[in-house]
């Protein structure tokens, strides 16, 4: 459960990034558990651990803000604030963890594949590895490369215009270098699926540190989860002020939502990581089409793991009363008793409080049924509604995608889903 992604922060300074070696004499903590803070490992990974940019100012800011000891992570894609407390392995799931042990131990020498426990060095690092396998994941899915996404500005060009001329810098930028034919050139885009700075999460174990941060950051005073975006002020060349987009993240504390296992915070981190890479896919100019972003949330959570499931709520919402673990036979039962919302009401929400449990339901199943049909075209289906300029939650550019990569319309979007429903999905 969480707040809707609707309200936007004002970032007044991003903070340089800095090298890892600097990092090294800057953080005072003892090595890490996993790579033991090895500048060979961090140039060969493209890791390090901070400082570094994160919300509205940077790792050690925060920390003296907070009064905070936290872990801090970069990956290729993504930075990552923790102080998750230390977690037993149930003995009944220590197959399942020493296959995951071993693959990180690959990477990483020191690692200790058999491990009893992971303290929040091993976490921090298994939540790089997963959000990174996600990030993957989404681009084959949309069809797109890394090596497509690195023909347009870097970080430190997006630092530059940040403070400068914003659209000067970047179509300086453009001039030098050659993008991808798939980039809109209107488009200031960034090299993280769009986005012009890394993905960033703050998995942290107490309700009130992570209520502080909120209440700090973005004036929100209740602790659920939230994703939010963070934006920076630009002054234009008439002197406006104007705010972009600096990067998108996503917080939750463990004590707040009741996380005791493992497993149901890397749902959680699925569940809205995914909505972020949706929401970011050629940069966040605003959200996606409510039970589009939803539904693949479901679907990718799900791929992990039937339990612990995940709501997306509207402010002041706790979301669905209800809960199952097997959802499709309870799809096929809406379905074949006519009871499923129509497509056509779907496509026209933009609210998150608007979802109930069917219309959560029907929404990863739609997800689902889009998947099937292979081809790439769900990729290109979000990506003909992420390049709209006028949004991609409209009702009319739903139509319109559906209707261009599927050659569709909404009412037979709907009744092939429905008879695939009942062809495939189990009655029990």
């Amino acid at each position: 459960m969480r707040i809707l992604l609707s309200f936007l922060c004002i970032l007044l300074a991003v903070g340089g990034l800095t090298s890892p070696a600097s990092a090294q004499r800057k953080k005072k903590q003892k090595p890490c558990t996993v790579c033991q803070n090895n500048p060979k490992l961090y140039e060969e990974l493209g890791i390090h651990h901070g400082p570094f940019a994160f919300g509205q100012s940077n790792s050690t800011q925060l920390e003296k803000e907070l009064v905070w000891k936290a872990y801090w992570l970069e990956t290729p894609h993504f930075r990552i604030a923790l102080d998750l407390d230390k977690w037993k392995i149930p003995i009944s799931e220590r197959k399942a963890y020493r296959k995951e042990l071993a693959e990180l131990k690959k990477k990483y020498p020191k690692v200790k594949d058999k491990a009893a426990s992971l303290d929040p060095w091993y976490r921090i690092h298994l939540y790089g590895e997963r959000a990174e396998a996600l990030y993957e994941t989404f681009l084959r899915q949309t069809g797109r490369t890394q090596e497509e996404f690195d023909t347009l500005p870097p970080e430190d060009v997006f630092q530059k215009a940040f403070k400068e001329d914003f659209e000067g810098v970047l179509q300086d930028y453009d001039l030098k270098h050659e993008r991808a034919a798939i980039f809109p050139a209107w488009l200031g885009l960034g090299r993280y699926i769009g986005q012009p700075m890394k993905f960033e999460l703050m998995l942290s174990q107490t309700e009130g540190l992570f209520l502080e941060y909120k209440k700090m950051y973005t004036g929100i005073t209740q602790p659920r989860p939230q994703k939010w975006n963070n934006k920076i002020e630009t002054i234009t060349k008439e002197g406006l002020a104007q705010l972009r987009t600096r990067s998108l993240w996503f917080g939750i504390s463990a004590d707040a939502e009741e996380i005791k296992h493992d497993q149901h915070m890397h749902n959680a981190i699925l569940h809205n990581l995914a909505i972020n890479l949706m929401d970011g896919y050629m940069l966040y100019l605003y959200d996606m089409p409510i039970w589009l972003s939803e539904g693949y949330a479901h679907y990718t959570r799900r791929k992990n793991t039937p339990e612990w499931s995940f709501y997306d709520a509207g402010e002041g919402s706790s979301g669905p009363e209800k809960d199952a673990r097997d959802w499709a036979p309870l799809v096929r039962k809406y379905v074949k008793k006519k009871t499923a919302p129509p497509l056509t009401n779907l496509i026209r929400l933009n609210d998150y409080v608007d979802l109930d449990f069917e219309a959560h339901l029907c929404s990863w199943s739609l997800v689902d049924f889009l998947f099937a049909q292979d081809d790439g075209k769900f990729g290109r289906f979000l990506t003909q509604l992420s390049i709209q300029p006028n949004g991609a939650g409209s009702a009319d550019a739903q139509r319109d995608a559906f209707k261009e990569i599927f050659g569709w319309t909404i009412r037979q979007v709907e009744e092939n889903w429905k008879a695939w429903v009942l062809k495939t999905y189990p009655t029990q």
